[in-house]
């Protein structure tokens, strides 16, 4: 199946499992998950969700640049980690969003983001309980894919 937009309770269940292990499922809720113009997109390959990300209205001055879209929650199935699908997500979710995005990536995700054409911006800062993370964007330009 792929790519699709799917419901805040579809990305629920993996962010629980990949971004708050151990901690109350009340934690994987974030704020804006309900406003009306946040989006949740997930990969599916038959009726397995195995990367999920949401996406949200809510700028930021990025090196001059007010860039609108932030990128929250992205978490792919550890069974199938390294096998490409989060990279591909992400490569149908540039297209689909067509334009910049950004995002606070954690330490460990940051070649990840690098390898998927984003950019670190500035020096790491910590999430109390969850830990050291980056700013990062993704520029859409003229003739990018």
């Amino acid at each position: 199946m792929g790519f699709k937009q799917v419901t805040l309770q579809d990305v629920i269940p993996l962010r629980h499992v990949v971004l708050r292990p151990g901690k109350d499922v009340e934690t994987c809720y974030f704020e804006g998950d309900e406003a009306p113009t946040t989006r949740h997109f997930a990969w599916v390959e038959g009726d397995q969700v195995l990367s999920v990300a949401t996406v949200m209205l809510s700028p930021k001055q990025i090196e001059g640049v007010k860039i609108p879209l932030q990128l929250r929650g992205m978490a792919t199935d550890p069974h199938v980690s390294g096998q490409g699908i989060g990279s591909r997500f992400l490569q149908v979710l540039h297209d689909e969003l067509g334009s910049s995005w950004w995002c606070n990536a954690r330490e460990v995700a940051v070649r990840f983001y690098e390898r998927n054409g984003l950019t670190r911006i500035g020096e790491p800062f910590d999430i109390p309980g969850i830990g050291p993370h980056y700013v990062m964007v993704y520029k859409k330009t003229a003739g990018s894919e």
